[in-house]
């Protein structure tokens, strides 16, 4: 088994379980083909059943293929609403692998250079900036404990609605933890601690304040016994 590594969109460190390779070398000329004899949405959903799979089994390599060749044929056959489509719904999947998206948006800032048509152009970019978005928060929630709304917001180049908008979809979909208190502007990324963790961390802490204590009682009776000897 290989000793691959990828990061998921919840941020866990997983070990590719199988290798998906030799299936993806068999499928994709086949949906390619297919995409190309006008059948893109067949091909796209044969990809996608076997995207299931590979995401699954955290084969990170598989899984970028199939990402990059789904924008790919939804390019090549200038099916731009395709292309907007599936670029989101990749990226949103479940404990979807972050290289792979990584791989997906690299591959889709081509298309941005190609594009002639300006409407069309704009539309990709505010897609990957969507998509973009979605991550930095991501990755805001696992390095800052809390933030306000306010610096979010200028850390994402975006408006505090669209910054909202943004962590309200991450939350829904449990790819964060995340509580607003609007009336503050603060947002807490820090999950509330369970009860019994609660009251176990207290009543640790006490026992070493009270060995502590004991500790100091027994060394200023030891003083106090040596200077009345003296």
């Amino acid at each position: 088994m290989s000793e691959e590594r990828s990061e998921r969109s919840d941020g866990r460190i997983v070990k590719m379980e199988i290798d998906y390779s030799s299936t993806v070398d068999q499928r994709l000329p086949e949906c390619e083909k297919m995409a190309k004899e006008g059948k893109l949405q067949e091909a796209i959903e044969s990809l996608l059943s076997l995207e299931k799979q590979t995401r699954t089994a955290s084969d990170m390599v598989s899984t970028s293929r199939i990402l990059v060749a789904v924008v790919q044929m939804c390019y090549e056959a200038k099916d731009w609403d395709s292309l907007n489509e599936n670029i989101m719904l990749l990226t949103k999947r479940r404990s979807q692998l972050k290289q792979a998206v990584a791989k997906m948006v690299q591959e889709c800032y081509k298309y941005v250079d190609a594009m002639t048509d300006l409407t069309i152009k704009l539309r990709l970019i505010d897609t990957l900036r969507t998509v973009t978005a979605g991550k930095n928060i991501r990755i805001m929630a696992k390095y800052y404990t809390r933030i306000t709304m306010k610096r979010m917001a200028g850390l994402l180049d975006l408006s505090i609605d669209e910054s909202e908008e943004f962590l309200s979809s991450l939350v829904v979909n449990k790819t964060i933890y995340a509580k607003v208190d609007r009336l503050a502007g603060i947002i807490n990324f820090q999950r509330p601690k369970d009860p019994n963790d609660l009251l176990n961390d207290w009543s640790h802490k006490l026992n070493s304040l009270m060995s502590l204590v004991n500790k100091t009682t027994h060394l200023i009776a030891k003083e106090e016994m040596i200077h009345n000897l003296q």
